[in-house]
């Protein structure tokens, strides 16, 4: 600037005065002491008089010397082919700058003249600045990009799967644009039954990134929208500079709903396509990924809908033979010889339990009368009348209710496992009453008899209390066993509605139509009772 000051004894040429002023200067300069300043007031002066006229100014020139300080405070020289000045711009104004400055960058800078009094130096205190040239936003673009990249705002696992039919698209764009106006033609053409809702913004100048970004934001507070589809058309780097703003970065990167990045052409790229879960080479491009051809999936569905029917006949086929197949085996064609081994083995395990229950009845009523005539031939006249009378109602009692019992539960016993039981029973039974005679022969009759007595019917509970236990037993696992054979007897498939068909004359089941003619005689078996029928039509 070339402002030019006057009414100032520090900065002004006065002209020459003639002889006579000079003559009284003279005279006055011998009378009067000139005026001594030091250099503090003469570095106030100084700075009163910058800063009272260079309030506020515009400065364009090239970084030199940029470095930041510990308190981050940037110093730096503004410089261009013939001159330069110190700049210093404090942490406050760098906090909203765009891109980090270095040596070399084109930079237009506002600030204020001012002096710094402790080394006399005058320099800018700059408020704001911007870079010159595409250069510099090409600059300013790959800071940001290497920045929000750092931080993982790019990374593929943030990214969110599209919506395969969405039902409700948000669009945010200008409502004055070709942008929306080839979407809705797109979606139209695509798929009429799809909505869209608009959020109408700016899309370039002042304010456009944070308008953007609060439309976002804005979109992501409504529950139905199932996708959003931001952007513009094309323009020149400039044009585009608000989808390179970090508040729309972050915007789409913390929105809930999946984000398409429609911005420009196929060849423009901004930080909004990096940070969106897809990047559509145009917006019309954008609008045809988002949503399907209905009719294509109309097409899509008849034909996976023809393959599953076709699947599920074949199998149905499938499973029908081997239906089939199952039925023709003997085991349903003659199901009576399921249950013949089982009855023979039962007829025979019968048979064998009745002999050793007889033999073992007969082995212990002689193993009584043994024992009652040594007890006889050891005691009075009167006790043994007693004992005999009384021993032999209870061996008649005890005979009556084992053969009783034998007979009612003989068809119901394991016979091997009975066998041993009763085997190792009774042989510890005959030891009992060995040991019990062997004590009464060497004991006196009077004294010991009562108590052999009392010996004798107690044990004559506990054979009763053993041969009901084991019976019950026994019992309980022959009717499990016989409920499992049950469970597995062709008998039961005729309970629940089936029945068997059989030739009248040769018995044999019929399992398929070709099997019989008219005229023949069928005999049908069913869950109760039988039937004849003759065949009508073959």
């Amino acid at each position: 600037m070339t402002d030019s000051y006057a009414g100032t004894d520090l900065f002004s040429h006065p002209e020459e005065p003639d002889d006579e002023v000079q003559e009284e200067l003279a005279e006055e300069s011998e009378e009067e002491t000139p005026s001594v300043y030091s250099v503090s007031e003469l570095t106030a002066a100084i700075r009163g008089l910058l800063e009272m006229n260079f309030e506020s100014l515009w400065l364009e020139g090239e970084i030199s010397g940029h470095k930041v300080a510990q308190s981050k405070h940037a110093y730096f020289t503004l410089k261009d082919d013939r001159s330069q000045i110190r700049c210093v711009m404090f942490r406050g104004s760098r906090s909203g700058l765009k891109f980090e400055p270095e040596d070399g960058d084109q930079v237009l800078v506002s600030g204020r003249v001012a002096v710094y009094e402790a080394r006399g130096e005058y320099q800018i205190i700059i408020d704001s600045m911007e870079p010159r040239g595409l250069g510099a936003l090409q600059k300013a673009f790959d800071q940001l990009k290497k920045k929000l990249e750092e931080e993982g705002l790019f990374a593929p696992q943030h990214k969110k799967p599209l919506p395969e039919f969405p039902w409700k698209i948000g669009v945010v764009t200008s409502p004055t644009g070709a942008v929306i106006r080839d979407i809705l033609n797109v979606l139209k053409r695509r798929n009429p039954k799809v909505s869209v809702l608009l959020n109408p913004v700016k899309v370039q100048g002042e304010g456009s990134a944070n308008e953007i970004a609060r439309a976002i934001r804005e979109m992501n507070t409504l529950p139905d929208i199932d996708l959003l589809i931001v952007g513009r058309g094309g323009g020149s780097i400039e044009d585009l500079w608000a989808f390179n703003e970090e508040v729309v970065a972050r915007a789409i990167f913390q929105s809930r709903i999946p984000v398409i990045s429609a911005v420009g052409h196929e060849v423009d790229v901004t930080i909004a396509d990096f940070v969106a879960d897809l990047r559509a080479p145009t917006p019309s491009a954008a609008a045809e990924i988002a949503v399907p051809v209905l009719a294509e999936t109309y097409a899509t569905l008849s034909s996976l809908t023809e393959n599953l029917q076709a699947i599920l006949q074949t199998q149905f086929q499938d499973r029908r033979a081997r239906l089939l197949s199952l039925i023709d085996r003997r085991f349903f064609r003659e199901p009576r010889r399921i249950l013949e081994n089982p009855a023979q083995r039962l007829d025979d395990m019968s048979a064998r339990l009745t002999r050793s229950l007889d033999t073992w009845s007969r082995v212990q009523r002689e193993g009584l009368r043994s024992r009652n005539k040594r007890l006889l031939s050891s005691s009075p006249e009167r006790k043994l009348g007693q004992h005999r009378a009384h021993l032999e109602s209870q061996k008649q009692l005890l005979g009556h209710l084992m053969m009783g019992r034998v007979r009612l539960e003989r068809n119901r016993l394991n016979l091997s496992r009975l066998t041993h039981s009763l085997g190792n029973w009774s042989r510890i039974q005959r030891e009992g009453l060995r040991s019990l005679v062997k004590r009464l022969l060497l004991a006196s009759p009077e004294r010991k008899f009562t108590q052999y007595r009392l010996q004798l019917e107690s044990r004559k509970h506990l054979l009763v209390h053993l041969m009901r236990g084991r019976t019950k037993q026994e019992s309980n696992r022959f009717d499990g066993l016989a409920r499992q054979l049950d469970a597995l007897s062709p008998l039961k498939v005729l309970g629940r509605g089936y029945s068997l068909t059989c030739e009248k004359e040769t018995g044999q089941v019929v399992f398929r139509r070709d099997q019989v003619k008219p005229g023949d005689k069928l005999r049908i078996r069913l869950s109760e009772g039988e039937l004849d029928a003759t065949v009508e039509d073959g």
